[in-house]
């Protein structure tokens, strides 16, 4: 079958199944006229890396489960390589969901800040720390130079 209707048949462009073939995920024969020829196998190929993609992984990350397809297995993901590619990506999943739970949280502390925010509860000339007040702010003995003498 032509580019075109393995691309039609597995649900993709015709782009994606030349993508495929550039990153060695199928290997089309030639016919004479050096049209690519793909069969019914390489429509499972396409399908399954279709999916896989969807689901996160990279082009490189679909190797294992092609070669558990092209080994002849039934399903791509029952090979041991496949298991690992599945494992790896839920890890990934796992400590992304971790960096998008803790800026959660720092981000409804902040919305809550904002939302419990009262102006007229600071006054900055009043809420400073005495060391951060101008000179003429301090009680006279506190100004440096005033000290009591004995």
């Amino acid at each position: 079958m032509l580019i075109k209707d393995l691309a039609e048949q597995a649900g993709v462009s015709v782009k994606a199944v030349r993508y495929y073939e550039s990153r060695g995920l199928i290997t089309p024969d030639r016919a004479p006229n050096g049209y690519r020829e793909y069969d019914a196998a390489d429509v499972l190929v396409v399908r399954e890396i279709r999916a896989l993609l969807s689901l996160g992984l990279t082009a490189d990350e679909t190797v294992p489960f092609v070669e558990c397809i092209r080994a002849g297995n039934d399903r791509a993901d029952v090979c041991p390589a496949s298991l690992d590619a599945y494992r790896l990506r839920i890890a990934e999943i796992d400590q992304r969901i971790e960096e998008l739970s803790r800026l959660r949280g720092e981000l409804s502390g902040l919305l809550h800040d904002a939302e419990t925010y009262r102006p007229e509860t600071y006054r900055p000339e009043t809420d400073r720390p005495e060391t951060d007040r101008p000179e003429t702010d301090r009680p006279e003995t506190d100004r440096p130079g005033t000290e009591e003498k004995p």
